[in-house]
Order: C-alpha cells, then sequence, then structure tokens
C-alpha cells in the first residue's frame, strides 16, 4: 500500500497537577485519506452522514511510535494511539478536526498490506 497523504492525529493526555486535558500531535506520513459523502433519512427530515475513511500502514513514517492504548497511558510522549473521541485532521497544519469514531486494525497478508482504517467525522 503506497500512499503520499500527511495526517496528524491529535491523542487526549490528562495531566494532573493541572487537572486539565491536552492534545499531543503526531504526524503521520504515508496515508491514504478518503472521504465518504452521503446522507440519511431519520423521521421524514435529511442528515449528512458524511464520513472520512483514513487508511494508515504499519509502515507509515510517524513521529512517534505506535503504542496499544495501555503502552500510550505509560509513557505519552514515546507514542501514540487510536482511540475513538481523539482528533484527526488531514495534512500538518492546524485545520477542521475531526473525532475518530471507530478502528479497524488489518493485521494481516503481506508486512506492505498491514494497515488501521480511521473512521472519523
Amino acid at each position: 500500500m503506497k500512499s503520499s497523504d500527511v495526517c496528524t492525529i491529535f491523542n487526549r493526555i490528562y495531566d494532573p497537577i493541572i487537572r486539565k486535558y491536552f492534545l499531543q500531535s503526531t504526524i503521520i506520513k504515508g496515508v491514504f485519506w478518503q472521504e465518504a459523502l452521503g446522507a440519511r433519512l431519520n423521521h421524514e427530515k435529511l442528515y449528512e452522514a458524511n464520513e472520512v475513511h483514513i487508511f494508515i500502514p504499519f509502515s507509515a513514517e510517524a513521529t512517534r511510535t505506535f503504542g496499544i492504548p495501555e503502552e500510550f497511558e505509560k509513557n505519552p510522549t514515546s507514542y501514540f494511539t487510536l482511540r475513538p473521541e481523539d482528533k484527526i485532521i488531514r495534512g500538518i497544519t492546524y485545520g477542521k478536526s475531526l473525532t475518530i469514531l471507530s478502528i479497524n486494525t488489518y493485521n494481516y497478508g503481506s508486512k506492505d498490506m498491514r494497515h488501521w482504517e480511521v473512521v472519523a467525522k
């Protein structure tokens, strides 16, 4: 899987000293960004159902190492993780952020095909 898009993930980290959450950014190069436009009808009203699917290869270049949520909680400055409720944007600069809804792991096939599929809205 060869892709040329860049995304930035913002993981929420709780600081017990100041008792607030802050966002830690991680830039990932080599992702595939696919926007899905849609709509749904609910009780005679039309709602947007737009979603974005981001395919992140395990081999993508990132500014931090991927860690499962437990590893991330132990050492958040060294790792990034993928969790629902975290934010993601297309590109490096601060822009319109999307909220991660779900993460699917595809850990099979050749090394070049292994990836995460992140669905965001």
